[in-house]
Parts: structure tokens; C-alpha cells; sequence
């Protein structure tokens, strides 16, 4: 895209100028040697430029900057899919014991593939603010599920 502009812009050029020159002759239409010499000239001119602009695109050559990163921990790859969301994350005490997990409702909601969460890990708890389903943290760490990075309960 690039060639075919500049290619246009050298031939506006070369014909501008050849034109000028034919023009700023005193004499009215009459072919006489100067003005041959002029277009001819321009002509000239114009196919110089052009295989200016041909040989530049040629020779040039596009280099990438690479920018070099210093090599980091091993992390394992683990899919998108399976992070738990912290916002979804609670701890507590009930009847039964002490209590950590996700809240169900929560999950549903934020889990990015909430459909592959394991219903075996399922449990009902008694908060502060009523009965809630939650997803064992321990449980859905054996189903392949991790925390969100950065959150420490």
C-alpha cells in the first residue's frame, strides 16, 4: 500500500515538474527543442524515482525488538476454567465444626465454567446470615480447582 502511494507521489512530482517547465515558456503552444527536452527530462526523472523507491523497498528489511525477559518460577499450566474465585470464598464455625469453602450461589455465578463444578463437594453449613451451600475448599482442590492467585485466607 505503502509502494503504490509513493510510486504516485514521485510520478505527481516528476509530471508537476515537467509540466512547470513546459509552462514557464514564453512562447505560445510551439514545440520547439527546450520543451522536448523538458518532458523528456520529467519522463526521465520520473523513472529514476520510481526505481529509487523500488530498490529502497528491496533492500529493506523490518527487524523485531525483542525485549528479554528474565526466566521466571515454573508455574504449571492450569485452564482458565478452573479457578475459584476469593470475592466467593468463606471460613466459619457451626454446629458441625469449623467450616472452608465456596459459596455455591457465588460460584454459580463467578466461576468462569460453573458446570464443571463437583456436586460430591457440596455441603450445608449454618452462617451468620442462615443455611448456605457451600463447595469444600479441600474437595474441589482434589477435582482439579485452585484458588484465584493472590488471595491468602
Amino acid at each position: 500500500m505503502t509502494r503504490i502511494t509513493r510510486t504516485l507521489t514521485a510520478a505527481g512530482l516528476a509530471l508537476s515538474l515537467a509540466i512547470g517547465a513546459v509552462g514557464a515558456s514564453a512562447t505560445p503552444a510551439r514545440a520547439n527543442n527546450d520543451e522536448a527536452v523538458a518532458i523528456i527530462g520529467g519522463l526521465i526523472a520520473l523513472y529514476a524515482i520510481g526505481q529509487a523507491i523500488q530498490n529502497n523497498n528491496r533492500n529493506t528489511t523490518v527487524t523485531r525488538n525483542h525485549v528479554h525477559r528474565p526466566p521466571q518460577a515454573h508455574v504449571p499450566h492450569r485452564p482458565r476454567q478452573l479457578v475459584a474465585p476469593a470475592r466467593c470464598f468463606i471460613e466459619g464455625r457451626d454446629q458441625n465444626g469449623f467450616y472452608r469453602g465456596y459459596v455455591r450461589r457465588c460460584m454459580q455465578n463467578n466461576a468462569a465454567r460453573p458446570a464443571l463444578l463437583p456436586q460430591n463437594c457440596l455441603r450445608r453449613v449454618e452462617t451468620q446470615r442462615g443455611p448456605r451451600l457451600i463447595y469444600r475448599g479441600r474437595c474441589l482442590a482434589q477435582n482439579g480447582w485452585v484458588r484465584e492467585a493472590g488471595f491468602r485466607p
